[in-house]
């Protein structure tokens, strides 16, 4: 008998620590036009934290354009934690690509985490992105 509950246990433990991540899916992405010739092409990297139930690491995948004119890359991450009551930021960091040179920033605000990036393409336009965790651990997006 305790060789028969060592193994369920076993096995529900490797199910347990074995998450899986969920990469972008490149036809999975939002526009964001600004009206202005820029947009911004979002997609979204879910990658659960392997060993904390509530806990979620999040990162934002913005590629912008004018015209049709590629101007870079901007991604925010971001992780919470959530335990049904409440939700909070935990941790923020920001990185982006392009060949017109970029600035950009990033911090936690209570349950969000917040992003801007500065393409230095045309004079230079600002992007913002925006990541909210509820207490269930369901993520919103504003720009």
């Amino acid at each position: 008998m305790k060789k028969i509950i060592t193994a369920v246990l076993s096995v529900l433990m490797l199910f347990t620590l074995t998450i899986p991540a969920f990469a972008a899916n490149e036809d999975d992405f939002t526009v964001v036009d600004y009206g202005d010739g820029y947009y911004l092409k979002v997609s979204t990297v879910d990658t659960p934290s392997p060993l904390t139930i509530y806990e979620k690491s999040i990162t934002r995948k913005a590629d912008a354009y004018h015209g049709s004119t590629y101007i870079g890359t901007f991604y925010l991450n971001g992780t919470f934690q959530y335990d049904t009551v409440r939700a909070k930021a935990v941790a923020d960091s920001w990185s982006a690509s392009s060949s017109y040179g970029y600035s950009g920033d990033s911090w936690c605000t209570g349950a969000s985490v917040k992003g801007k990036c500065t393409f230095n393409y045309a004079g230079g336009k600002t992007y913002t992105i925006t990541m909210t965790c509820d207490k269930n651990g369901n993520i919103s997006y504003t720009q």
